[in-house]
């Protein structure tokens, strides 16, 4: 039908403009009626109902009115009617279906009632030798009468082509008819009908937009299936994580009835019941270890600057003009089997460098000296494999319970050859020997959510080292944050431990309560890296500083006196001053200021009388508290009887400086100098009986044991090869039973993943919000974007609909940041303890803690709101493709994110990098940014985007195929979906290589990561 036939029914319509219409007439094509009266005429092609016509032209004309519901069908033949049907009470449906090139549109006209009659004389209807239909049209019996309804015509037509008619093909059927004309004399299940001519006329400005695919495009059965698939998915993870949440632990109550029943056996004689069986099996392959240190020297030599921060260590230091920063000095000690060995001394001492180094954890500076054990050298490997050293900080995984954080250290670093009933039995008697096994079965909590108290976690972090059976311990202040009571129980355990199970212990403390240090064997006083004392702790060492003239008085805490010692004591005196303090004169009991000019010191009491000195002084103090110089009369050097002082000290002048409160005073000196008063105390050590003592024997084992490893010395071979750097490697027999290799790699990732998992259930807020979320992005989209259509409009809305979806995704990839970050410092301390492989804690990592996070949101939102926006629903195949690229996008942003949060240690410095990747990613994502107006290099990035890559992919697996439909005012747009993904600048071609690109973004992100990871992220202290 033409345009022009419509304009006497449709006059055309004048504004002010009497010449140009503002509205005219056009013949709308389209079976289904929009406004009025619509009319279709098409050929019968049933070549049956040819033949029975013998060659004549058969033809049906086909007319609804909108307004009534009424339809009109009329059979032709040669241009004459022969009979008609009056059809009432139509509804009509259409719906489109993407094609491969273009979209085809469905129309079914289905009528209730339906009544035909025939015209007189002719064909069908009494004329010739043919069929006369009149009789049975006229029937009223209801079971052999005439059609009565309902008739359905259906028609299906595809985008016309320019400058041909559509193909549309239709059909019309009523059951009587079929049943009783159609099939028995045709043999055709219905009338088939070919349609070209069919419109309406209307004004151009009612031709209604194109109509949408709707979501009926896929059968109910698959929308069911996709809603279903959608539900268990989501009810499917929510009901493991509770079932998981509540389980227990089966295994604890048959080993707490086994700790129970070797309770019961009877011990060797001195012994209490019960200790024989899991005090033997703590004592399985232990050999007491006696280590020796000397001459422990570390200086830092690195270079001013901030290398690698914030992306890896700290800046160094180093002083003005060049010099090394010297942090130890000749620190020599040594710690028997069976001794707790304490390392003292005031803030900055270098007690936990000295610690460190012993344990022979990575250092930034240079190292030098010599570590022996039981007289022997070992290298770096062996040495580490009979040592455990517990951090100064707690770093543990809040999710586990007390039980499985020690049991996770023990099957990865005991013998893999150990049964695994042997190593839960060995973790039952480390908690019970520790007096945690009352609470195993807590959870060690995080400040949020409340666990165990600090003193508890500090028992379980010695705990997780003292499981492995370590010849010698190391400990960095077991007592920092505790109060009295549980530091003092802490110190209990750990003297228990070394002297039941012949244990070495080695630890800092900074200034312990006086039952604690009474619990020490041996003790090494450091002060600005230097040895004030190494030697036995008691007694010997008091003795050794009265021999000096250092006095603790009675009543004093000894350990509170000896760090005092080294942080308080007067200055030396280096000369005359001016100001308010040269007017300062002090005389403390025979000790003349400096500016006493008789220099005159007048006899002082006998150390025997200092306890009454202070006495009385005190008691002329104001309010009763002591002046400022009282407070040092007992950390002086007493007098002898000729007025002098009596050790080290004499020969030296002391005074105090002004006035001000001693407390806030402390020693300052330039780094690598030494003050006199530091000297007399270091040569006052080194000059004494016991460190002689220690000097001499070290310099004999050291002697013996260079000699083993190396053999005699060679003529005219100097003997400063017995002072090695630390970390030489000398092959050596073995003189320890070392422990052997812990878990194999296929164990590690095992006991990695079931942990992974294990924390993933028990802290499920993330996982939960991510499923949330996508659930309700996802009806949120299908309402927005409900059923979109295929004019400009409804292109605008698909690809602003899948922009969007990338968006979500991209950001909501930022919560992986914490994947790596909130475990950074556990893995460090348990990488450095030697408990798995980095790259097997990797790969479990992201298998178990990244992929469930990111594969199943995408699945959700995916199905729920593929069908309510409209998406293409050819077949299948669309949306699965769909899912395809929404799950490599979501693995590719999370990749890239981890990997940041790996490179960048800073958790907010990497917070902000990755959202400004995110955001750069978006914009050269294709949206944004036409590709086709970029340069060479601007192409170049929008090819390096995995933003660019998923959303051309869904564009592609969208739009290639559709035509953009667009009517105004009598005028059609008809734009190819090809032709729309070439202006964006898109590929149309591209999906696969964008799904290549998105996997390959992938790896990459995930080898940075891993190589990162394993060569870069380990600890340097």
């Amino acid at each position: 039908m033409r345009d022009d036939v419509c304009g006497s029914i449709y006059p055309p319509r004048y504004g002010n403009d009497a010449a140009n219409p503002v509205d005219t007439a056009v013949c709308y094509q389209s079976v289904r009626p929009v406004n009025n009266t619509n009319y279709l005429q098409c050929e019968v092609t049933n070549k049956a109902i040819k033949d029975v016509l013998e060659g004549k032209r058969a033809d049906i004309t086909y007319t609804c009115d909108k307004p009534s519901s009424e339809c009109q069908f009329q059979f032709w033949i040669d241009e004459l009617e022969s009979f008609y049907c009056q059809l009432s009470e139509c509804q009509s449906t259409q719906e489109h279906v993407n094609g491969a090139d273009r979209s085809i549109m469905k129309t079914s006209i289905t009528c209730d009632k339906m009544n035909c009659s025939c015209f007189p004389n002719r064909l069908l209807c009494g004329l010739g030798s043919g069929p006369d239909l009149t009789e049975w049209f006229d029937s009223d019996d209801p079971q052999d009468g005439g059609p009565v309804g309902p008739g359905t015509l259906q028609c299906t037509e595809g985008t016309p082509r320019p400058g041909e008619l559509p193909e549309r093909t239709c059909s019309f059927s009523e059951k009587r008819m079929n049943e009783a004309l159609i099939i028995p004399l045709f043999g055709d299940p219905d009338i088939q009908l070919s349609c070209p001519v069919a419109g309406e006329c209307m004004y151009a400005s009612a031709v209604p937009l194109p109509t949408a695919p709707s979501g009926s495009r896929f059968s109910t059965a698959f929308i069911v299936l996709m809603s279903v698939a959608a539900g268990v998915l989501v009810l499917g993870i929510l009901g493991a994580l509770y079932w998981a949440r509540n389980q227990g632990n089966p295994d604890l109550q048959r080993m707490y009835a086994t700790i129970e029943g070797a309770g019961e056996s009877p011990g060797p004689a001195g012994e209490p019941e019960g200790h024989q069986g899991w005090r033997a099996n703590m004592m399985d392959h232990h050999v007491p270890s006696q280590i020796m240190f000397r001459d422990i020297t570390y200086v830092i030599d690195s270079p001013v600057g901030a290398r690698g921060f914030p992306f890896g260590a700290r800046p160094s230091v180093q002083l003005a003009g060049g010099e090394s920063l010297p942090i130890l000095n000749g620190i020599q000690g040594i710690a028997e089997a069976g001794e707790v060995l304490a390392v003292m001394g005031g803030s900055g001492a270098g007690k936990t460098t000295f610690l460190d180094i012993l344990a022979k954890r990575n250092k930034k500076g240079i190292v030098t000296g010599d570590i022996l054990v039981n007289g022997n050298f070992m290298d770096d490997n062996q040495y580490r494999s009979i040592i455990g050293y517990v951090d100064q900080e707690d770093t543990l995984l809040p999710t586990l319970t007390v039980y499985e954080t020690v049991l996770f250290s023990a099957k990865l670093r005991l013998p893999s050859y150990m049964p695994m009933k042997e190593k839960e039995g060995r973790v039952m008697e480390t908690l019970m020997e520790l007096g945690i096994l009352h609470i195993a079965n807590r959870r060690i909590g995080t400040t949020g959510e409340r666990g165990i108290s600090g003193g508890e976690k500090r028992r379980v972090s010695i705990a997780c080292e003292l499981v492995t059976g370590p010849s010698i311990l190391f400990l960095d202040e077991p007592t920092s944050g505790l109060d009295a009571f549980n530091a003092f129980n802490v110190i209990e355990s750990l003297v228990n431990l070394a002297r039941t199970y012949r244990r070495t212990v080695i630890l800092t403390i900074h200034q312990p309560r006086s039952n604690i240090f009474a619990l020490f064997d041996k003790l090494l006083l450091l002060a600005k890296g230097r040895v004030v004392y190494s030697g036995p702790a008691q007694e010997e060492c008091r003795e050794c500083f009265e021999e000096q003239g250092f006095v603790c008085p009675k009543g004093f805490n000894m350990a509170d006196y000896l760090v005092d010692l080294t942080m308080h004591v007067a200055q030396e005196n280096v000369g005359g001053t001016s100001g308010a303090a040269s007017d300062t004169s002090i005389s403390i009991n025979g000790l003349a200021s400096p500016n006493d000019s008789s220099r005159h010191v007048s006899p002082r009491p006998s150390k025997d009388t200092v306890s009454s000195d202070i006495s009385t002084t005190t008691e002329s103090g104001h309010n009763g508290s002591p002046p400022a110089t009282e407070e040092l009369r007992p950390l002086l050097p007493l007098p002898n009887e000729n007025g002098g002082t009596i050790g080290r000290a004499a020969g030296y002048n002391l005074r105090l400086p002004n006035q001000t409160p001693l407390s806030s005073r402390r020693a300052s000196v330039m780094p690598g100098t030494v003050r006199e008063h530091l000297r007399v105390l270091v040569d006052g050590y080194s000059d004494s009986r016991i460190g002689e003592d220690i000097a001499r024997v070290l310099h004999d084992a050291v002697q013996a044991a260079t000699e083993r490893a190396q053999g005699p010395l060679r003529n005219g071979q100097s003997e400063a090869s017995l002072t090695s750097q630390v970390s030489r490697l000398l092959h050596t027999t073995s003189i320890v039973n070392s422990r052997q290799s812990g878990a194999g790699v296929g164990q590690q990732f095992l006991l990695l993943s079931q942990r992974t998992v294990k924390n993933l259930y028990r802290n499920p807020y993330l996982l939960v919000t991510h499923y949330l979320i996508s659930v309700l992005v996802a009806f949120a989209l299908g309402m927005l974007f409900y059923h979109l259509d295929l004019s400009l409009s409804g292109f605008q809305n698909r690809m602003g609909s899948l922009f969007f979806i990338c968006a979500v995704f991209g950001f909501g990839c930022l919560s992986s940041m914490m994947v790596f970050a909130a475990e950074r410092v556990v893995f460090v301390r348990e990488r450095a303890g030697g408990y798995y492989s980095p790259g097997v804690y990797f790969v479990a990592k992201v298998l178990f803690d990244l992929i469930p996070l990111r594969t199943v949101p995408p699945l959700i939102l995916g199905l729920i709101s593929y069908n309510m926006i409209g998406l293409r629903a050819d077949d299948s195949t669309f949306l699965l493709k769909f899912l395809l690229v929404l799950v490599l996008f979501n693995l590719a942003a999370a990749s890239a994110c981890l990997a940041i949060s790996i490179v960048i240690s800073d958790s907010a410095v990497a917070t902000l990098v990755a959202t400004l990747v995110i955001l750069f990613e978006m914009l050269f994502g294709g949206m944004l940014l036409n590709k086709n107006g970029l340069g060479w290099l601007g192409r170049k990035v929008c090819e390096a985007s995995f933003f660019n890559a998923g959303w051309e992919a869904l564009m592609v697996n969208e739009v290639k195929g559709l035509m953009l439909l667009e009517r105004k005012f009598g005028l059609e747009i008809k734009v190819p979906g090809a032709l729309i993904l070439q202006t964006f600048g898109l590929d149309a071609n591209g999906y696969w290589k964008d799904v290549s690109r998105l996997v390959t973004m992938i790896a990459v992100f995930l080898a940075i990561g891993m190589v990162w990871l394993v060569a870069v992220v380990k600890e340097r202290r």
